[in-house]
């Protein structure tokens, strides 16, 4: 198992020069986040130039997290323009995740509540009928290349339940999970999911709140670190442990303190939990 952590830690700093960042503080690997225009992933010359990029500094890729303009929402969408531009845009990262040697993508699923999204009804069911046929599409979609659908746990009870039913439903090999320890604790049940799911994860967004969704570094918040050790060593999961803090809630506001703080908290995390 390594440690790996998203590339768009800090936005503010050219992807360019974050990435030989990473690699400086020790990480062999990373992430691709939900804004494409940060690495150029969309395009055959941002592909390109990524794989140099990565190549030159000894860096490979965890994941890839699905465009926020195409995941979510538009996959779950009643009109069907906006749920097969949805599948346009998550067949491209697929595409692309298959050229730069990336087997997972991860995505998010229906919101359950307002105002993210639709509340419980009948119009939120025909809804996740859509978001079915999304994902089964897919998830067939990225069989043929190589690359695997990680369902990613949400921040309310709604979108868990759809997260469930889903994981219930699609024993395909090629569906798994994606754990969010941010967002499970943001539903006050850490770490349930971990538990049930684990057999099934892909790869993991670890990182830290008190309250509110702001991807803080692990031990900058409220998540007992020592309950998620002894539940994630337990799984036999052999992906990678990644982060997915940013510096924009941090204590520590300079990127390079950032990494080298959250290479060693990460590699904390990698450790077995204390004896009893």
């Amino acid at each position: 198992m390594k440690l790996a952590t998203i590339s768009s830690f800090d936005e503010t700093i050219p992807f360019d020069r974050a990435i030989p960042m990473i690699r400086e503080a020790g990480f062999e690997v990373v992430s691709l986040g939900p804004n494409p225009g940060y690495s150029g992933l969309m395009t055959a010359p941002g592909r390109a130039a990524l794989r140099k990029l990565l190549g030159t500094n000894g860096l490979a890729l965890d994941s890839i997290h699905a465009p926020w303009s195409g995941d979510g929402p538009l996959l779950f969408s009643l009109e069907d323009n906006r749920r097969r531009e949805g599948m346009r845009q998550c067949e491209l990262a697929m595409d692309a995740a298959s050229e730069l040697e990336c087997k997972i993508l991860v995505i998010h699923l229906l919101y359950g509540t307002l105002p993210h999204g639709q509340p419980p009804g009948p119009v939120r069911d025909k809804m996740i009928e859509q978001g079915r046929r999304s994902v089964s599409a897919l998830a067939a979609y990225g069989a043929g290349r190589g690359v695997k659908l990680a369902l990613e746990n949400g921040e309310d009870p709604y979108y868990d339940m759809v997260l469930e039913d889903f994981m219930a439903e699609f024993d395909d090999a090629n569906i798994g999970f994606c754990y969010d320890s941010g967002h499970e604790n943001l539903n006050g049940k850490c770490f349930r999911l971990l538990e049930k799911f684990g057999r099934r994860l892909f790869t993991v967004h670890i990182h830290d709140n008190t309250g509110t969704d702001a991807h803080t570094l692990p031990f900058e918040g409220a998540i007992d670190w020592d309950g998620f050790r002894k539940v994630f060593h337990s799984l036999g999961y052999c992906g990678n442990l990644h982060l997915e803090a940013d510096i924009r809630n941090s204590q520590f506001r300079d990127p390079a303190v950032f990494l080298a703080q959250a290479w060693a908290r990460g590699m904390r995390l990698l450790e077995h939990e204390k004896s009893a």
